[in-house]
């Protein structure tokens, strides 16, 4: 028998001195995310009468408790000077 509804959880958990926090779950599509963003990393995985769970681990400077991972930007450093020049400009006008 697997996992009622109200079992199936994600549980995160971090300390002031750890230098990445832990996330343990056993709820499918938050399993998929972590498993397809490249800041997590699997630690450990199974299934529990039927239900699969996995625990992730990600870097604490990559992670906010209140928006989950941080993003990356994907700009260059010539394009991140075009941009703030852009506001800069916005700003002063």
């Amino acid at each position: 028998m697997s996992l009622h509804a109200s079992e199936r959880e994600t549980t995160v958990s971090s300390t002031d001195d750890a230098a990445e926090v832990r996330i343990w779950s056993a709820q499918r599509r938050h399993i998929g995310r972590m498993r397809r963003h490249p800041s997590f990393t699997e630690v450990r995985s199974g299934f529990h009468d039927g239900s699969e769970w996995a625990e992730f681990t990600i870097p604490a400077d990559q992670w906010n408790p209140a928006s989950g991972a941080k993003r990356k930007s994907g700009l260059s450093d010539e394009q991140k000077r075009a941009a703030a020049e852009r506001l800069r400009a916005g700003r002063t006008s």
